[in-house]
């Protein structure tokens, strides 16, 4: 503690420096609380101070007190917890947005009749030349185009899954996109067909834009109005800063208009989209997109990849390095795609490194994410041309050989640890098609943090709920707190509190290289904070960690979100 008395003793005396009479003062000085700082050189504090939008001294209550002035605002807690504000390493935020005022599904199981009547009802609803159904769930769904056909047959209609990698097409909608039983799928895709090789209306991955790409886009205006109303749900949630992934110029346009607005407050690093292709034209329009971004103050130095797909049943894309078992339409030797071929991968990644672009790459199967780390270390072994950063997001299932390497090569595990509990997608929809000794793998957090891995914490909103905490208590417990009977999914995959509470903050920083301005709670942070409505600690139950609420979120010392009134003693 003695370093916090320096520290407060050459405060004041800079002052001092510039004024005999007047000394600092804080803006607003809170006391009392249970802070974790995610800062290791001081990891529990009780006060924390800010002026100017940064932490001034973060320490004990009777410490902070010279920084109480005249104008100083007090905030005495009760012993709530006070943490850095949260940070999502990925999530589609504008996606999401725009799904919460469509003719969505709420990724509710149903059936046929009853998916009818919804598709009626938005018929209805959603007037234009086409319907857009989002989040079906992809489990247990059993339906083609003739089926939608006698649903929907005068109009367009394009369901797309909660993953959003599977979608279904009624007649009409493949034949206004020119999908026939000549169609080639794309690389990164495939067009289900039946025995007399006419497709079926069920498109995989990259061939689900074959149709999208005919569907009319939402406005600038739509996709603002949407934007505001979602970033104020991210704040509710504790959210502060995220990880946009898979931006396109849509995007940029957007997050722009609304930092000019002056109503974008979270911080954000845009993920640019990209298929791999090693070319200099590709570089080119990524390093264009990167350019408009900060030229409206934005941060877009990371590109997105996608190495496969999703291992569910009946997507079942993701890559393996055995067969799925039980394949229907593939048969006995399918083990989903590899979506960039490894030379073209690793030739990419060192192209993005030279030209100082971060990598972040969904791979979900084993396969997928040992190709990645090749790649990642064919790009460290070059030696970077500037500092970049290396991350892998969904880790569904890893080679136990491949766990060390992620430590090894710096690489940040970006984990949606919602997932991890026993429910129809980590179930029914994988046991049967990847066997007992894998499914016992699935997920492995505890596993990766025990190999050295840095795990960092993030959502993939819209297909899963975006509230860090109800992750957080999957994680600890690997429990479905909504089907306890259900019991555990690998139980020692759980991790501790500590671990998640870092993954949030210190961890996700990293990813988004903003790690020497957020992600911990010390003097001269951005002053990015939340206070909540317990204590938490080690002994905390799941069930109320997932309950945690959120009694105020603070962006550069800005109350962005306020629930507290009558819970917090202000003066």
């Amino acid at each position: 503690m003695k370093l916090v008395y320096l520290s407060l003793s050459l405060l004041l005396a800079g002052c001092a420096s510039h004024s005999t009479t007047q000394t600092v003062s804080a803006d607003w000085v809170i006391q009392g609380g249970h802070i974790l700082t995610q800062d290791p050189a001081q990891p529990l504090a009780t006060a924390l101070a800010i002026k100017g939008g940064k932490i001034l001294l973060v320490g004990k209550d009777a410490e902070l007190e010279p920084l109480i002035g005249p104008q100083t605002k007090v905030t005495r807690l009760k012993g709530q917890t006070l943490l850095p504000g949260l940070i999502d390493s990925h999530i589609h935020s504008i996606e999401g947005a725009l799904a919460l005022q469509a003719c969505n599904l709420q990724d509710q199981a149903m059936t046929l009749s009853a998916l009818a009547e919804h598709i009626h009802q938005c018929d209805k609803d959603y007037p234009g030349e086409w319907l857009e159904v989002l989040n079906l769930p992809s489990v247990g769904v059993d339906v083609d185009r003739w089926q939608l056909d006698r649903i929907l047959p005068q109009r367009p209609l394009f369901i797309i899954s909660t993953d959003g990698h599977t979608g279904w097409a009624n007649s009409l909608a493949l034949s206004l996109a020119g999908i026939d039983s000549q169609t080639l799928a794309p690389n990164d895709g495939r067009i289900v067909k039946d025995a007399n090789q006419q497709p079926t209306g069920m498109l995989i991955d990259g061939a689900t834009a074959l149709i999208s790409q005919h569907i009319p886009k939402p406005s600038l205006h739509q996709r603002k109005s949407a934007l505001v109303n979602a970033l104020q749900g991210f704040y509710q949630a504790g959210i502060t800063a995220f990880l946009e992934a898979n931006s396109n110029d849509s995007s940029i346009e957007t997050f722009c208009a609304l930092s000019a607005e002056g109503r974008l407050q979270a911080k954000v690093n845009l993920a640019l989209g990209s298929k791999g292709q090693a070319s200099e034209q590709e570089f080119t329009r990524l390093l264009a997109l990167r350019a408009k971004a900060e030229s409206c103050g934005l941060m877009a130095d990371t590109i997105k990849l996608y190495a496969d797909g999703v291992m569910e049943y009946p997507t079942q894309s993701a890559a393996l390095h055995s067969p799925y078992l039980h394949n229907e339409e593939h048969g006995p030797d399918w083990a989903g795609k590899l979506y960039i071929p490894p030379p073209q991968l690793q030739d990419f990644v060192l192209m993005a490194q030279q030209r100082g672009f971060s990598v972040h790459i969904h791979a979900i199967g084993d396969a997928a994410i040992g190709e990645s780390l090749d790649a990642f270390a064919r790009a460290r072994a070059q030696g970077p041309d500037k500092p970049v950063r290396f991350s892998i997001t969904h880790l569904q299932l890893i080679a136990s050989d491949d766990l060390p390497r992620f430590a090894q090569l710096d690489v940040l595990a970006s984990m949606q640890l919602l997932w991890a509990q026993p429910d129809e997608y980590s179930v029914e929809a994988l046991q049967p098609y990847l066997g007992k000794a894998r499914h016992g793998q699935i997920y492995p957090a505890a596993s990766l943090w025990r190999a050295g891995a840095a795990i960092a914490g993030g959502s993939d909103w819209n297909v899963s709920d975006y509230n860090p905490f109800a992750a957080m208590a999957v994680a600890i417990s690997r429990q479905n707190l909504q089907e306890p009977e259900r019991g555990t999914l690998n139980a020692k995959e759980r991790l501790p509190l500590q671990v998640l509470l870092n993954a949030y903050t210190q961890q996700s920083a990293r990813l988004l290289g903003m790690d020497n301005r957020i992600g911990q709670l010390k003097a001269g942070m951005n002053a990015d904070l939340i206070i909540l409505d317990r204590s938490l600690d080690s002994e905390i139950s799941a069930a109320a960690l997932a309950q945690t609420g959120v009694l105020m979120t603070l962006i550069d010392g800005n109350i962005l979100y306020n629930a507290s009134a009558d819970k917090l003693n202000n003066n």
